[in-house]
């Protein structure tokens, strides 16, 4: 394990797997916007992974990373509401979104470390409840999110004639995320979050 002070295998495989979907670059905490503390963990995610524009493509909308610098703008809808600016009663102080799919955020909890979503595979407008622990890091997300990103990449016709989603193709999504999160239940469970509903 590197030093606390410098990059561990674990940012290095993330900025890696992120690199081959967009621009990564080192970025500094004074580049954070907010009127609240940037979270440590984050801080040292951009720091040492530093995703700027990303898009990593998959089955529906595609996964989206924003550079520090405009991270504290996509707060907006989920911190506070978009029309009004008015803080929302159900937003932790600890949360912050760090990426999205579609209107579904992933929410870095502070307090843990520990990568949120919304419970189920209904998506953040239908939860009933409080947001769920999906991944135990920020890494962990970024290597997740990129892996399904390059097994939707490989497969050359996902879609069968009436535009549901091949059998081989959720089940080589679902393979992905075994790989970065070491449980066939799990890897299943984040593939049907991801869109994949199908996954076994």
């Amino acid at each position: 394990m590197s030093n606390i002070a410098g990059t561990t295998p674990e940012h290095a495989a993330a900025r890696q797997a992120l690199a081959v979907f967009g621009s990564v670059s080192r970025q500094e905490p004074i580049e954070w916007a907010g009127d609240s503390p940037l979270a440590p963990q984050l801080a040292r995610f951009y720091r040492e992974v530093g995703p700027g524009w990303i898009e990593i493509d998959t089955a529906g909308l595609p996964f989206l990373f924003f550079p520090l610098e405009r991270l504290w703008d996509e707060q907006a809808g989920y911190r506070w509401n978009r029309r009004t600016a008015a803080q929302l009663v159900d937003w932790n102080e600890e949360w912050t979104v760090v990426a999205k799919q579609g209107a579904d955020p992933f929410i870095l909890d502070a307090n843990t470390g520990q990568v949120l979503t919304a419970p189920g595979d209904d998506g953040w407008e239908d939860r009933l409840d409080d947001p769920e622990p999906t991944f135990d890091s920020l890494e962990q997300m970024a290597l997740a999110l990129a892996a399904t990103g390059s097994a939707w990449a490989r497969c050359d016709d996902p879609f069968t004639e009436d535009w549901t989603l091949r059998p081989e193709t959720t089940a080589s999504v679902v393979e992905a995320l075994e790989a970065v999160l070491g449980d066939h239940d799990r890897a299943v469970t984040v593939a049907r979050k991801f869109g994949y509903y199908q996954a076994r």
